[in-house]
């Protein structure tokens, strides 16, 4: 059995409304607005094979006002989805089964990420435009081009500038060129596109940015399409290539790109980066190696070891042309994330998900626990849920928009293995590891998905 087909990442196909939902314990007053968060839902069974990346995304909502808490989920309507219910069956292929001599039928399903900008909510995949979805009601609105401005796909992984209202992003391709970076303004308007040049094809997931600098991540997963059939994947995986990091001013364009070399690895998420001096401070969820995207890989899954992501911190002096890694977590974790006030700036805590080593089988990313980091301290902080209790990704709140760095509340989905159902906690973000501050009850499971954000009421 395909083991994102089972338990917590099985679809749940229904789309719904639940208002006035039961609360255990108290949710705070200035907690106004909206928590999104998108992730695979397959909407049909796969054709064949089927990757966790591959499902139709559906986007989860929960609303909080005066102390009360709101739920909607809609999936996001694709030309493509739109097709296969049209035909009653699935349709596009898997990932895992793109054929090297066929044009791709990539289907936009919008199930990575989903970020609102200067009034728009956009639901978001690497490979595709992004899609446009109502603020409120959920409704599909279409693809956004950026009024015809956006020349090709736009990663999952945009990065809002906390100061200038900025948002800065990219978009990769198997095919020259490879890599686009692109500005839209504090409006929505876009204001920069401009092509980077990298040594190879790669899939480059998501970037980091500081005050004054973007820093690119060029990792050995490496499109392929020779021996795409034997291999089982388009991506082929070569570390004698190392990975390099693109730094470039924000001030200055592709010309002024610097790369540094480091060890062989892969990096889905950065925690953040900032400004040190000459220095820039990146720390990242690391893998040594990823075979994740492979039909032999999902046969025998394991993210253990190597395969599996720690928080390692780099240090890349710009003077001294080199990069230094120093550990920070030696327990498996991902979905790093800081307070977004801090993106960008140095920062001081940060949040991910993280498996019990205790609890951990190698079979499938499956986390059943939250860590808070104090990188001053060097501590951290652990809210381990138990066996079959997984969580989604924690974002921090803050308690007002003038609050201290931590001063605010974690939220996240976990799932509820006795009731077959999800709950969304809600914990004071300077107690992680204590009771929590409210536990929301849902009607129903969410499956296990990807990333989400918040925004304010008004």
């Amino acid at each position: 059995m395909n083991p994102f087909l089972q338990g917590n990442f099985a679809p749940w196909r229904m789309e719904g409304l639940a208002e006035d939902l039961e609360v255990i314990g108290e949710l705070p007053r200035e907690l106004s607005g909206t928590y999104y968060r998108t992730g695979p839902n397959p909407a049909f069974p796969p054709r064949r094979n089927y990757h966790w990346f591959d499902g139709d995304g559906m986007v989860h909502a929960i609303t909080l006002c005066e102390g009360r808490a709101h739920y909607r989920n809609r999936y996001v309507r694709s030309r493509g989805l739109e097709e296969e219910r049209a035909a009653g069956r699935a349709l596009y292929p898997s990932l895992l089964d793109l054929d090297p001599s066929e044009p791709p039928r990539i289907k936009n399903t919008g199930n990575t990420n989903i970020v609102q900008h200067a009034g728009r909510l956009l639901a978001l995949m690497e490979a595709a435009l992004p899609t446009r979805m109502d603020c409120v009601t959920l409704e599909t609105l279409g693809e956004f081009e950026f009024d015809g401005q956006l020349l090709g796909p736009m990663t999952a992984h945009p990065k809002i500038d906390p100061e200038t209202g900025e948002m800065l992003f990219f978009g990769y391709k198997p095919l020259p060129p490879y890599l686009r970076y692109y500005v839209a303004d504090r409006d929505g308007r876009l204001v920069r596109s401009e092509v980077i040049d990298v040594a190879w094809p790669s899939m480059m997931h998501d970037f980091a940015i500081t005050r004054d600098h973007v820093v690119f991540i060029l990792c050995p997963l490496v499109f392929s399409f020779e021996h795409v059939r034997e291999r089982g994947g388009v991506f082929s995986w070569e570390p004698e290539r190392g990975t390099r990091l693109g730094v470039m001013p924000r001030s200055g364009g592709a010309a002024d790109v610097r790369w540094f070399d480091t060890d062989p690895c892969y990096v889905f998420h950065p925690m953040n980066a900032y400004d040190d001096g000459e220095v820039i401070v990146l720390d990242v969820a690391r893998y040594g190696r990823l075979d994740l995207m492979t039909v032999a890989s999902l046969r025998q899954p394991s993210y253990r070891g190597e395969a599996a992501a720690r928080l390692v911190r780099w240090r890349i002096d710009c003077a001294r042309g080199v990069v230094g890694a120093t550990p920070l977590d030696d327990t498996t974790m991902e979905f790093p994330r800081v307070d977004e006030r801090r993106v960008g700036r140095r920062h001081r805590f940060g949040y991910s998900v993280a498996r019990e080593p205790e609890l951990e089988d190698g079979t499938r990313p499956e986390w059943t626990a939250i860590r808070k980091y104090d990188l001053e301290r060097g501590t951290i902080a652990t809210r381990a849920l138990g066996a079959g209790h997984g969580v989604g990704e924690p974002l921090f709140v803050p308690r007002r928009p003038d609050a201290a760095e931590d001063d605010g509340y974690v939220m996240f989905f976990a799932f509820d293995p006795e009731r077959n159902a999800s709950d969304f906690w809600v914990l004071d973000a300077r107690d992680v590891a204590g009771e929590p501050v409210a536990r929301v009850v849902l009607p129903h499971r969410i499956p296990y998905g990807f990333h989400g954000n918040w925004a304010p009421a008004g």
